[in-house]
């Protein structure tokens, strides 16, 4: 399985929302690269409250920039900073929403991130 497939594969299992609750926490894994789409997947959805991380495989820094942290009178929900080569950055997890974001380093790097409502756990008969 390539690497974009077993990332995009990920993503969705980590989006599942069907699976029993046991207590292990899904994520959404998002990996920076240095050419078009940049960010892979480019668009991810995971359940809320689970975490996001995004992987830096590149040679170069890069950074997760929430758009609410340059637009005046939004929130800024995450900033990575600058991001090593090597490295990671992970947020706990987000409530419900689409969250456009960016590389400030590189303005051309843009994905778009959605929380959906986490299901509710299986109810104990």
């Amino acid at each position: 399985m390539d690497r974009t497939l077993a990332i995009a594969f990920a993503v969705v299992v980590g989006a599942c929302s069907s699976w029993p609750a046991t207590g292990t926490s899904l994520s959404a894994q998002i990996v920076m690269e240095d050419g078009s789409p940049y960010y892979v997947p480019v668009t991810a959805t995971v359940a809320s409250g689970n975490p996001i991380r995004w992987d830096n495989p590149t040679p170069t820094h890069h950074t997760v920039t929430h758009n609410g942290c340059v637009e005046d009178g939004h929130p800024c929900l995450f900033d990575s900073g600058p991001v090593p080569p090597g490295a990671q950055f992970t947020i706990p997890g987000l409530p419900a929403g689409r969250y456009p974001y960016h590389c400030r380093i590189h303005p051309i790097m843009r994905g778009v991130l959605t929380v959906t409502d986490a299901a509710p756990a299986p109810s104990q008969l």
